[in-house]
């Protein structure tokens, strides 16, 4: 089935306020172009940004939007999810660094509790690595979420976009571990990180092969994660493919630019939009940016979305 992605060039975001009014712009076409109806209660799922990552996408530009929606009555909140370890793997200082990087505009909530344990078990079908996969508490029953997405390189998964903020960003904090896990981990316990790599931090990581997955595999579980997330229902994508970097906001230290701001992006499709964000930077490129390690064709296998998207720009 082909499906609509909408493009909004960087060209027309010159600054944070066009950033900001661009937002809203993509988001706008988007629901009147697909007739989308806006439940009242309205979670926009963002990535908080690791303390110490300068690259992760601020508050401002979510500002306009937001405005929109509560002009709408519309009641938007942002939702999180704990990490599998680290700073942000507990409610109260995930909040901490959520008010720390300016998400204060509205109210905000971490999905899966106080520390990272509250989820459900969510079935899937087509799956190789799962049968259910932990998805948040605070996610798992949603039938509509406003999934804001960081499009740029990932370490383990070659990119990170809307499939990676379904696939680990819906997951709660046991969840990720075991997504990430290749050893078993008594189930009142995390991923030990110090574990998962030779190197502790920066694109030049080796990963402990006995004990993580990385590369194809793990592209695939997060996939089946994402399945799970989506739990059949059309969510909002808005994929920001600006600040592109090497690696994930999920790095602690800042990170230098490796390619040239591409635009915004909106879709109901996950596999959709990340696969149009991917071939618009190698087409710009002139090269494939980023190893997928064949992430969209097993995402599309297994039903999470179309590879076959229109191209709409705004």
């Amino acid at each position: 089935m082909m499906t609509n992605v909408y493009f909004l060039s960087a060209k027309k975001l010159t600054n944070p306020d066009a950033l900001a009014a661009g937002t809203l712009q993509i988001f706008k076409k988007l629901v009147e172009s697909e007739q989308l109806s806006l439940q009242k209660n309205l979670p926009i799922k963002i990535h908080s940004g690791e303390p110490g990552n300068t690259t992760f996408t601020r508050p401002q530009t979510y500002s306009d939007l937001i405005d929109h929606l509560l002009d709408q009555e519309i009641k938007p909140y942002y939702i999180e999810t704990n990490t599998a370890a680290g700073i942000r793997s507990t409610e109260d200082k995930h909040l901490q660094v959520l008010k720390d990087h300016g998400f204060t505009d509205i109210p905000a909530k971490i999905a899966d509790g106080e520390d990272g344990f509250d989820h459900v078990e969510v079935s899937i079908r087509n799956g190789k690595h799962f049968k259910t996969c932990k998805i948040a508490a605070g996610l798992s029953d949603q039938n509509q979420v406003l999934a804001m997405s960081h499009f740029k390189g990932h370490i383990m998964t070659g990119f990170g976009g809307a499939i990676k903020q379904l696939g680990i960003g819906f997951a709660s904090g046991r969840g990720k571990t075991e997504a990430h896990a290749k050893v078993e981990i008594p189930v009142t316990e995390r991923i030990d990180w110090a574990k998962a790599s030779q190197v502790p931090t920066g694109s030049s990581q080796i990963w402990n092969d006995d004990y993580v997955y990385y590369g194809q595999t793990f592209a695939e579980r997060v996939a089946e994660y994402a399945l799970a997330a989506v739990h059949g229902q059309k969510y909002i994508y808005l994929n920001f493919a600006i600040n592109i970097t090497a690696n994930c906001d999920c790095d602690g230290e800042p990170m230098p630019l490796i390619y040239d701001d591409l635009g915004l992006l909106a879709s109901t499709d996950p596999v959709a939009i990340d696969k149009a964000c991917f071939d618009l930077l190698e087409k710009r490129e002139g090269k494939r940016p980023f190893n997928d390690y064949g992430i969209f064709a097993y995402a599309n296998r297994i039903g999470l979305g179309s590879l076959e998207y229109q191209l709409i720009r705004i």
